[in-house]
């Protein structure tokens, strides 16, 4: 099965850097949306998944738009758990800000890093398993960073998510895997050419 796993638009943040509660996406993140939206289409996929995360969702819609497939959610998809993180100390939100994912979240009330691992791989399971019930050749699901890098190292036979391992993915890019055992699952780069 061909799986185009594309990053979410840019989303509203703080002050401090750190996602907004809830949030949507900016301006420029629902441009990103609407340009991979038009450069997904082209790629026919034939079915649509995001997780339970409103700039997933936003980002999703604006494909659904274009060809009235609405995207399935999986909330196990969704991206790690923080907890409280806006009552954080300042240093542990500028770390969180700057990508540091080894901070202890689950002190806030969030997920641990094996938690999460273990979530998105039940996910993964879950949209595969609904993907083949409805023999899917080619899907696109709208995720995360940390979500796509889970199942892209997930695919590799690595069994927890590092943020360090690769290039930072830019919002509105995406990454096509292919999840047959004999085919190369990850080509190695984000495609951005449709955003300007």
């Amino acid at each position: 099965m061909i799986i185009h796993l594309v990053r979410h638009g840019q989303p509203l943040v703080g002050s401090d850097g750190l996602y907004l509660p809830n949030a949507g996406l900016t301006e420029l993140g629902r441009l990103q949306a609407a340009q991979v939206a038009k450069h997904v289409v082209s790629l026919n996929p034939e079915a649509a998944f995001t997780s339970n995360v409103p700039r997933a969702i936003e980002t999703a819609s604006h494909f659904s738009a274009h060809t009235n497939l609405p995207a399935s959610q999986i909330p196990d998809l969704g991206e790690l758990e923080t907890g409280n993180i806006w009552d954080a100390p300042d240093s542990i939100k500028r770390r969180i800000a700057s990508g540091d994912y080894h901070v202890d979240f689950k002190a806030l009330g969030g997920e641990t890093l094996g938690e999460f691992n273990d979530r998105v791989k039940r996910g993964f399971a879950e949209l595969l398993a609904a993907s083949s019930s409805l023999r899917l050749t080619q899907i696109v699901a709208f995720l995360h960073e940390g979500v796509i890098g889970t199942i892209i190292d997930h695919m590799e036979g690595r069994h927890s998510f590092d943020s360090k391992r690769r290039e930072m993915m830019p919002y509105g890019s995406l990454i096509t895997v292919n999840t047959d055992k004999s085919a190369p699952h990850f080509p190695g780069q984000w495609d951005t050419d449709h955003l300007e």
